[in-house]
Protein backbone atom coordinates (compact mmCIF):
# COMPACT_ATOMS: atom_id res chain seq x y z
CA UNK A 1 0.00 0.00 0.00
CA UNK A 2 1.65 3.12 -1.27
CA UNK A 3 1.53 5.85 2.12
CA UNK A 4 -0.14 9.09 1.76
CA UNK A 5 1.62 11.93 3.20
CA UNK A 6 -0.03 14.77 5.11
CA UNK A 7 1.75 17.54 6.64
CA UNK A 8 -0.34 18.65 9.43
CA UNK A 9 1.05 22.57 10.15
CA UNK A 10 0.01 24.10 13.93
CA UNK A 11 0.97 27.36 14.80
CA UNK A 12 0.88 26.11 18.19
CA UNK A 13 3.42 24.23 21.06
CA UNK A 14 2.86 20.35 20.83
CA UNK A 15 1.43 19.97 24.52
CA UNK A 16 -0.59 23.23 24.21
CA UNK A 17 -4.23 22.07 25.18
CA UNK A 18 -6.07 23.42 22.00
CA UNK A 19 -3.87 21.38 19.97
CA UNK A 20 -3.76 18.23 22.36
CA UNK A 21 -7.21 18.41 23.26
CA UNK A 22 -8.33 18.80 19.65
CA UNK A 23 -6.94 18.09 16.58
CA UNK A 24 -4.64 15.71 18.25
CA UNK A 25 -7.30 13.30 18.90
CA UNK A 26 -8.67 12.96 15.77
CA UNK A 27 -5.25 12.63 14.20
CA UNK A 28 -5.02 9.49 16.69
CA UNK A 29 -7.50 7.96 15.43
CA UNK A 30 -7.45 8.46 11.57
CA UNK A 31 -3.84 7.51 12.27
CA UNK A 32 -4.83 3.93 13.58
CA UNK A 33 -7.76 3.85 11.03
CA UNK A 34 -5.90 4.66 8.17
CA UNK A 35 -2.73 2.58 8.16
CA UNK A 36 -1.25 4.26 4.95
CA UNK A 37 -1.26 7.88 6.50
CA UNK A 38 2.00 8.82 6.93
CA UNK A 39 1.34 11.86 9.31
CA UNK A 40 4.15 14.74 9.27
CA UNK A 41 3.68 17.07 12.24
CA UNK A 42 5.00 20.82 12.47
CA UNK A 43 4.20 22.74 15.60
CA UNK A 44 5.92 25.79 17.13
CA UNK A 45 7.22 24.93 20.64
CA UNK A 46 6.77 28.03 23.66
CA UNK A 47 8.79 28.31 26.37
CA UNK A 48 5.10 28.13 28.11
CA UNK A 49 5.01 24.86 27.30
CA UNK A 50 8.43 23.53 26.97
CA UNK A 51 9.63 19.71 27.10
CA UNK A 52 12.23 18.18 28.50
CA UNK A 53 14.65 16.18 26.58
CA UNK A 54 13.45 13.02 27.63
CA UNK A 55 9.52 14.17 27.15
CA UNK A 56 10.42 14.99 24.10
CA UNK A 57 11.78 11.64 23.03
CA UNK A 58 8.73 9.98 24.52
CA UNK A 59 6.62 11.99 22.62
CA UNK A 60 8.06 10.82 19.80
CA UNK A 61 7.65 7.94 20.69
CA UNK A 62 3.95 8.01 21.59
CA UNK A 63 3.24 9.67 18.04
CA UNK A 64 5.19 6.77 16.12
CA UNK A 65 2.32 4.33 17.36
CA UNK A 66 0.02 6.91 15.32
CA UNK A 67 2.21 6.86 12.06
CA UNK A 68 2.84 10.77 13.49
CA UNK A 69 6.16 12.43 12.63
CA UNK A 70 6.77 15.30 15.22
CA UNK A 71 8.75 18.47 13.64
CA UNK A 72 9.10 20.74 16.62
CA UNK A 73 10.17 24.14 15.43
CA UNK A 74 10.91 27.56 17.83
CA UNK A 75 7.90 29.81 18.31
CA UNK A 76 9.05 33.18 18.40
CA UNK A 77 7.13 36.77 20.10
CA UNK A 78 7.67 39.85 22.06
CA UNK A 79 8.80 43.04 20.11
CA UNK A 80 8.98 43.37 16.51
CA UNK A 81 5.95 41.16 16.01
CA UNK A 82 5.40 40.93 12.53
CA UNK A 83 8.94 40.60 11.66
CA UNK A 84 9.37 37.66 13.58
CA UNK A 85 5.50 36.36 12.23
CA UNK A 86 7.31 36.52 9.29
CA UNK A 87 10.54 34.62 10.14
CA UNK A 88 8.55 31.85 11.76
CA UNK A 89 6.76 31.40 7.83
CA UNK A 90 9.91 31.40 6.31
CA UNK A 91 10.95 28.68 8.62
CA UNK A 92 7.81 26.72 8.19
CA UNK A 93 7.82 27.51 3.69
CA UNK A 94 11.31 25.56 4.53
CA UNK A 95 10.37 22.48 6.47
CA UNK A 96 7.18 22.03 3.96
CA UNK A 97 8.97 22.49 1.13
CA UNK A 98 11.45 19.62 2.39
CA UNK A 99 8.71 17.81 3.23
CA UNK A 100 6.90 17.86 0.04
CA UNK A 101 10.22 16.99 -1.88
CA UNK A 102 11.68 14.66 -0.07
CA UNK A 103 8.22 12.77 1.74
CA UNK A 104 6.30 13.36 -1.19
CA UNK A 105 3.67 15.41 0.76
CA UNK A 106 0.16 15.17 -0.92
CA UNK A 107 -1.64 17.73 1.40
CA UNK A 108 -1.40 19.98 4.00
CA UNK A 109 -3.93 20.52 6.93
CA UNK A 110 -4.51 23.32 9.62
CA UNK A 111 -5.25 24.36 13.21
CA UNK A 112 -7.39 27.36 12.94
CA UNK A 113 -7.09 30.61 10.42
CA UNK A 114 -3.63 31.98 11.83
CA UNK A 115 -1.75 28.83 10.97
CA UNK A 116 -4.26 28.14 7.97
CA UNK A 117 -3.33 31.30 6.36
CA UNK A 118 0.13 30.28 6.78
CA UNK A 119 -0.95 26.96 5.34
CA UNK A 120 -3.10 28.00 2.64
CA UNK A 121 0.05 30.14 1.05
CA UNK A 122 2.27 26.89 1.36
CA UNK A 123 -0.19 25.02 0.00
CA UNK A 124 -0.81 27.23 -3.12
CA UNK A 125 3.24 27.34 -3.42
CA UNK A 126 3.95 23.81 -3.43
CA UNK A 127 0.52 22.44 -5.47
CA UNK A 128 -0.76 20.88 -1.94
CA UNK A 129 -4.37 20.18 -1.27
CA UNK A 130 -5.55 22.09 1.46
CA UNK A 131 -7.75 21.22 4.53
CA UNK A 132 -8.45 24.03 7.10
CA UNK A 133 -9.57 22.40 10.42
CA UNK A 134 -11.69 25.00 12.74
CA UNK A 135 -11.84 27.29 10.22
CA UNK A 136 -13.15 30.80 12.02
CA UNK A 137 -13.17 34.68 11.38
CA UNK A 138 -10.06 35.10 13.84
CA UNK A 139 -9.62 38.21 12.26
CA UNK A 140 -12.88 39.51 13.52
CA UNK A 141 -12.60 38.23 16.94
CA UNK A 142 -9.68 40.20 17.69
CA UNK A 143 -11.40 43.53 15.86
CA UNK A 144 -14.31 42.99 17.84
CA UNK A 145 -12.65 42.44 21.27
CA UNK A 146 -10.93 45.62 20.00
CA UNK A 147 -7.04 43.96 20.30
CA UNK A 148 -6.90 45.30 16.76
CA UNK A 149 -7.99 48.07 14.89
CA UNK A 150 -10.07 47.94 11.66
CA UNK A 151 -6.71 49.82 9.76
CA UNK A 152 -3.97 47.73 11.51
CA UNK A 153 -2.13 45.88 8.79
CA UNK A 154 -2.51 42.25 10.83
CA UNK A 155 -6.28 42.81 10.81
CA UNK A 156 -6.23 43.66 7.04
CA UNK A 157 -3.46 40.45 6.52
CA UNK A 158 -5.11 37.95 8.74
CA UNK A 159 -8.76 38.72 7.44
CA UNK A 160 -8.04 38.80 3.43
CA UNK A 161 -5.94 35.59 4.08
CA UNK A 162 -8.55 34.45 5.85
CA UNK A 163 -11.70 35.40 3.11
CA UNK A 164 -8.98 33.57 0.52
CA UNK A 165 -8.77 30.50 1.75
CA UNK A 166 -12.22 30.39 2.65
CA UNK A 167 -12.82 30.82 -1.07
CA UNK A 168 -10.71 28.69 -2.16
CA UNK A 169 -9.85 25.96 0.31
CA UNK A 170 -10.23 22.02 -0.98
CA UNK A 171 -11.72 21.08 2.43
CA UNK A 172 -12.90 22.92 5.47
CA UNK A 173 -14.18 21.98 8.52
CA UNK A 174 -16.09 24.46 10.99
CA UNK A 175 -17.13 23.94 14.50
CA UNK A 176 -21.04 26.10 13.59
CA UNK A 177 -23.75 26.02 11.57
CA UNK A 178 -23.47 29.43 11.33
CA UNK A 179 -20.07 29.31 9.25
CA UNK A 180 -21.53 26.75 7.35
CA UNK A 181 -24.28 29.02 6.26
CA UNK A 182 -22.13 31.92 5.53
CA UNK A 183 -19.37 29.88 3.33
CA UNK A 184 -21.93 28.44 1.26
CA UNK A 185 -23.26 32.37 0.87
CA UNK A 186 -19.85 33.34 -0.43
CA UNK A 187 -19.78 30.65 -2.80
CA UNK A 188 -16.85 29.04 -1.52
CA UNK A 189 -15.31 25.92 -3.51
CA UNK A 190 -14.75 24.14 -0.47
CA UNK A 191 -16.33 20.83 0.64
CA UNK A 192 -17.45 22.28 3.47
CA UNK A 193 -17.87 20.24 7.06
CA UNK A 194 -19.52 21.01 10.11
CA UNK A 195 -16.76 19.67 12.88
CA UNK A 196 -16.53 21.21 16.18
CA UNK A 197 -14.42 21.18 18.99
CA UNK A 198 -14.45 17.84 20.27
CA UNK A 199 -14.14 16.41 23.53
CA UNK A 200 -12.77 12.95 24.85
CA UNK A 201 -16.11 11.74 26.53
CA UNK A 202 -13.90 8.45 27.62
CA UNK A 203 -11.41 10.90 29.39
CA UNK A 204 -13.81 13.99 29.97
CA UNK A 205 -16.22 13.14 32.85
CA UNK A 206 -16.31 13.20 36.71
CA UNK A 207 -14.10 12.19 38.88
CA UNK A 208 -15.23 11.78 42.38
CA UNK A 209 -11.68 11.03 43.70
CA UNK A 210 -10.60 14.31 41.85
CA UNK A 211 -12.74 16.20 43.20
CA UNK A 212 -12.31 15.76 46.92
CA UNK A 213 -8.43 16.39 46.44
CA UNK A 214 -9.21 19.63 44.29
CA UNK A 215 -11.35 20.51 47.02
CA UNK A 216 -9.23 19.97 50.18
CA UNK A 217 -5.70 21.63 48.05
CA UNK A 218 -7.74 24.37 48.18
CA UNK A 219 -9.52 24.56 51.74
CA UNK A 220 -13.18 24.10 50.58
CA UNK A 221 -15.83 21.70 52.44
CA UNK A 222 -17.75 19.62 50.57
CA UNK A 223 -21.46 21.74 50.67
CA UNK A 224 -19.68 24.58 49.80
CA UNK A 225 -20.49 25.99 46.16
CA UNK A 226 -17.79 26.32 44.04
CA UNK A 227 -17.81 28.20 40.65
CA UNK A 228 -15.01 27.59 38.01
CA UNK A 229 -13.46 29.54 35.39
CA UNK A 230 -11.30 27.72 33.10
CA UNK A 231 -9.44 29.58 31.08
CA UNK A 232 -7.50 32.75 29.85
CA UNK A 233 -8.08 36.76 30.85
CA UNK A 234 -8.03 39.38 28.07
CA UNK A 235 -7.52 39.51 24.57
CA UNK A 236 -10.80 37.95 22.98
CA UNK A 237 -11.59 36.88 26.49
CA UNK A 238 -13.18 39.26 29.56
CA UNK A 239 -10.80 40.17 31.80
CA UNK A 240 -12.08 42.39 35.04
CA UNK A 241 -15.67 41.62 33.59
CA UNK A 242 -15.07 38.29 35.22
CA UNK A 243 -14.31 39.84 38.61
CA UNK A 244 -17.58 41.72 38.19
CA UNK A 245 -19.26 38.83 37.80
CA UNK A 246 -18.65 37.26 40.40
CA UNK A 247 -18.38 39.81 42.81
CA UNK A 248 -22.07 40.40 41.76
CA UNK A 249 -22.49 36.61 42.50
CA UNK A 250 -21.42 36.99 46.19
CA UNK A 251 -24.02 39.78 46.87
CA UNK A 252 -26.42 37.34 45.98
CA UNK A 253 -24.92 34.15 47.89
CA UNK A 254 -21.98 35.10 50.62
CA UNK A 255 -20.47 31.61 50.68
CA UNK A 256 -19.62 31.15 47.20
CA UNK A 257 -16.33 29.99 46.13
CA UNK A 258 -14.63 31.01 43.10
CA UNK A 259 -12.31 28.63 41.79
CA UNK A 260 -9.70 29.98 38.66
CA UNK A 261 -7.86 27.63 36.69
CA UNK A 262 -5.71 29.41 34.08
CA UNK A 263 -2.39 29.86 32.25
CA UNK A 264 -2.49 33.16 32.86
CA UNK A 265 0.09 34.49 35.63
CA UNK A 266 -1.33 34.25 39.17
CA UNK A 267 -0.62 37.93 40.38
CA UNK A 268 -2.01 39.30 37.34
CA UNK A 269 -5.42 37.53 38.24
CA UNK A 270 -5.36 37.76 41.79
CA UNK A 271 -5.06 41.32 41.11
CA UNK A 272 -7.65 41.29 38.76
CA UNK A 273 -10.11 39.69 41.79
CA UNK A 274 -9.14 41.83 44.59
CA UNK A 275 -9.20 44.92 42.54
CA UNK A 276 -12.91 44.04 42.75
CA UNK A 277 -13.35 43.80 45.86
CA UNK A 278 -12.96 39.70 45.92
CA UNK A 279 -11.13 38.71 49.55
CA UNK A 280 -8.77 36.17 49.31
CA UNK A 281 -10.81 33.49 50.80
CA UNK A 282 -13.34 33.92 48.75
CA UNK A 283 -11.15 32.18 45.52
CA UNK A 284 -7.77 30.34 44.32
CA UNK A 285 -5.93 30.80 41.75
CA UNK A 286 -4.02 28.24 39.61
CA UNK A 287 -2.95 26.25 36.50
CA UNK A 288 -3.38 22.66 35.91
CA UNK A 289 -1.53 19.95 33.33
CA UNK A 290 -4.01 19.20 30.59
CA UNK A 291 -4.64 15.08 32.24
CA UNK A 292 -5.66 17.31 35.49
CA UNK A 293 -8.71 19.37 33.84
CA UNK A 294 -11.41 17.26 34.97
CA UNK A 295 -9.92 16.74 38.46
CA UNK A 296 -10.78 21.08 38.62
CA UNK A 297 -13.85 20.39 36.50
CA UNK A 298 -14.97 18.08 39.04
CA UNK A 299 -14.20 19.86 42.23
CA UNK A 300 -16.80 22.66 41.30
CA UNK A 301 -20.46 22.94 40.71
CA UNK A 302 -21.22 25.86 38.35
CA UNK A 303 -19.17 26.45 35.01
CA UNK A 304 -18.31 30.05 33.52
CA UNK A 305 -17.34 30.68 29.97
CA UNK A 306 -15.74 34.06 29.68
CA UNK A 307 -16.26 34.87 26.03
CA UNK A 308 -18.22 38.62 25.00
CA UNK A 309 -21.05 38.97 23.30
CA UNK A 310 -20.17 40.05 19.56
CA UNK A 311 -21.02 39.49 16.51
CA UNK A 312 -18.54 37.32 15.63
CA UNK A 313 -18.65 35.09 18.35
CA UNK A 314 -21.22 32.88 16.89
CA UNK A 315 -18.48 31.41 14.43
CA UNK A 316 -16.64 30.32 17.31
CA UNK A 317 -15.86 26.78 18.74
CA UNK A 318 -14.36 26.90 22.23
CA UNK A 319 -13.90 23.25 23.36
CA UNK A 320 -14.46 24.73 27.17
CA UNK A 321 -18.68 24.32 27.01
CA UNK A 322 -17.99 20.57 26.11
CA UNK A 323 -15.51 19.99 28.66
CA UNK A 324 -17.74 21.32 31.07
CA UNK A 325 -20.99 19.38 30.23
CA UNK A 326 -19.08 15.96 30.16
CA UNK A 327 -17.92 16.23 33.54
CA UNK A 328 -21.28 17.19 34.98
CA UNK A 329 -21.27 20.90 34.97
CA UNK A 330 -24.15 23.10 33.94
CA UNK A 331 -22.83 26.78 32.75
CA UNK A 332 -23.17 30.30 31.81
CA UNK A 333 -22.57 31.33 28.45
CA UNK A 334 -23.02 34.73 27.12
CA UNK A 335 -26.04 35.07 24.30
CA UNK A 336 -24.56 34.81 20.45
CA UNK A 337 -21.57 32.58 20.79
CA UNK A 338 -21.06 29.40 19.24
CA UNK A 339 -24.04 27.41 19.85
CA UNK A 340 -23.44 26.98 23.58
CA UNK A 341 -26.42 29.33 24.28
CA UNK A 342 -28.65 27.15 22.27
CA UNK A 343 -27.82 24.28 24.03
CA UNK A 344 -27.95 25.99 27.46
CA UNK A 345 -31.37 26.47 27.18
CA UNK A 346 -32.44 23.40 25.32
CA UNK A 347 -31.15 20.84 27.59
CA UNK A 348 -31.35 23.13 30.43
CA UNK A 349 -27.73 23.11 31.56
CA UNK A 350 -26.85 26.47 31.89
CA UNK A 351 -27.85 30.36 32.08
CA UNK A 352 -27.70 32.77 29.09
CA UNK A 353 -26.37 36.51 29.90
CA UNK A 354 -26.34 39.45 27.61
CA UNK A 355 -22.92 40.43 28.77
CA UNK A 356 -20.54 40.36 32.34
CA UNK A 357 -22.10 43.57 34.17
CA UNK A 358 -23.95 43.95 37.94
CA UNK A 359 -27.42 43.96 36.22
CA UNK A 360 -27.33 40.47 34.39
CA UNK A 361 -25.71 38.62 37.16
CA UNK A 362 -28.92 39.79 39.15
CA UNK A 363 -31.18 39.04 36.61
CA UNK A 364 -29.97 35.36 35.65
CA UNK A 365 -29.16 34.36 39.42
CA UNK A 366 -32.44 32.43 39.99
CA UNK A 367 -31.14 30.51 37.49
CA UNK A 368 -28.18 29.65 38.62
CA UNK A 369 -29.26 29.21 42.23
CA UNK A 370 -31.72 26.29 40.90
CA UNK A 371 -29.35 24.12 39.06
CA UNK A 372 -26.91 24.40 41.96
CA UNK A 373 -30.05 23.41 44.42
CA UNK A 374 -30.59 20.40 42.36
CA UNK A 375 -29.62 17.21 43.24
CA UNK A 376 -26.13 16.54 41.93
CA UNK A 377 -25.98 13.03 40.75
CA UNK A 378 -29.30 13.90 38.45
CA UNK A 379 -27.78 17.22 37.03
CA UNK A 380 -24.49 15.58 36.65
CA UNK A 381 -26.48 12.78 34.38
CA UNK A 382 -28.29 15.54 32.48
CA UNK A 383 -25.23 17.59 31.29
CA UNK A 384 -23.29 14.67 30.58
CA UNK A 385 -25.78 13.48 27.97
CA UNK A 386 -25.97 17.24 26.20
CA UNK A 387 -22.10 17.12 26.36
CA UNK A 388 -22.23 13.93 24.31
CA UNK A 389 -24.74 14.62 22.37
CA UNK A 390 -23.10 18.44 21.71
CA UNK A 391 -19.34 17.51 21.50
CA UNK A 392 -18.61 14.18 21.85
CA UNK A 393 -15.70 12.87 20.02
CA UNK A 394 -17.07 9.44 19.03
CA UNK A 395 -20.12 11.20 16.94
CA UNK A 396 -17.80 13.20 14.82
CA UNK A 397 -14.52 10.65 14.02
CA UNK A 398 -16.65 9.29 10.59
CA UNK A 399 -16.32 12.89 9.43
CA UNK A 400 -12.99 13.06 10.20
CA UNK A 401 -12.14 9.59 8.83
CA UNK A 402 -14.44 10.68 5.44
CA UNK A 403 -11.90 13.53 5.34
CA UNK A 404 -8.51 12.16 5.33
CA UNK A 405 -9.87 9.37 3.31
CA UNK A 406 -9.64 12.30 0.20
CA UNK A 407 -6.03 13.52 1.56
Amino acid sequence: MKPRVIIIYVYNSCDDPLFKGNLLLLLQHVGLQQPDLRLHLITYEQVEYALSPSQQQQRHQDFAHYHIYWHPLKWHSGRFKLVKKAYDLVMGIGLVLRLKLFSKARSIVSLGTISGSFAYLMARMFGLRYYGYQYEPHSEFMLDCRVWSENSLAYKGLHYLEKVSGMNADILSTGTEHMVQRLRSWGSQAQVYKLPSCVDEAKMQFRPAGRQRIRHQIGVAEDRPVILYLGKFGGIYYEREVATLFKAFLAERPDLFFLIVSPDAADYVQNLMTSEGLLPEQFAVTRSPYEQVPDYISAADFGVVAVPSFPSQRFRSPIKVGEYLCCGLPYLVCAGVSEDDRVAGQYNVGVVVSEFSTAEAARVWPGIQQLLAENKEQSRIRCREAGIAYRGLTQYLPIAEDIFAQL
